[in-house]
């Protein structure tokens, strides 16, 4: 009975941490928990090729020919790995407030207690989004590469904002990528993190 209470706890404390880091993701105005300088070789990432990322949790993803800029998460929560940000802030718009918001994608794991099933851990999250004011406006399962993944499209209205999570799991590691813009140019974002999600694959 015990170990049923401290496992449920688990589950909603790691849920509480994810809620927490997509707030952060979906309100700052500047991934400001990040570094303010593109990651090179001589960074903590373990890649010699600009806009590589290898994680010591054995997958690896690469912003390609985006140009989006590849940012080092040191300052962050230690669940998120890494995050890459559009090159420049958009200029589509008047709105000053608006144009302040630079779209970015992050990459974030989720240490798990024991092995899930894809299909059953996004079906958690789908039920909790509501809750904290987002509207789910879609989810599908993928494969890609041999890999299966699951995306995950919500929108949160007071903030105008849109994300994309794309969901792998490999025995009890998931990672999540989230993609996020305004709403108004999110479409064109999404060109550039779906490039970014093709290039993940588990190298362990």
């Amino acid at each position: 009975m015990k170990s049923k209470r401290n496992s449920a706890l688990n589950i909603l404390f790691r849920g509480l941490i994810a809620i927490f880091e997509l707030t952060l993701i979906l309100f700052a105005n500047e991934p400001s928990w990040a570094s303010p300088h593109p990651a090179t070789s001589s960074s903590v990432l373990v890649s010699s090729q600009l806009g590589l990322f290898r994680s010591p949790y054995g997958f690896e993803l690469n912003s390609g020919k985006t140009g989006w800029i590849h940012l080092s998460a040191e300052n962050n929560t230690n669940s998120v790995e890494t995050l890459y940000q559009a090159p420049s802030l958009p200029s589509k718009t008047k709105d000053k407030k608006e144009s302040q918001t630079s779209p970015v994608l992050t990459v974030r794991v989720d240490r798990l207690e024991k092995e899930t099933q894809l299909g059953k851990y996004s079906q958690r999250w789908l039920k909790e989004y509501p809750k904290y004011g987002f509207d789910v406006l879609g989810s599908k399962a993928f494969s890609m590469n041999k890999q299966k993944g699951q995306v995950i499209d919500i929108v949160h209205h007071d903030s105008g904002k849109q994300l994309r999570q794309v969901v792998f799991i490999k025995d009890k590691l998931a990672v999540i990528l989230t993609c996020r813009d305004q709403v108004e140019h999110f479409k064109e974002a999404l060109k550039s993190c779906n490039q970014i999600v093709r290039t993940f694959q588990w190298i362990e």
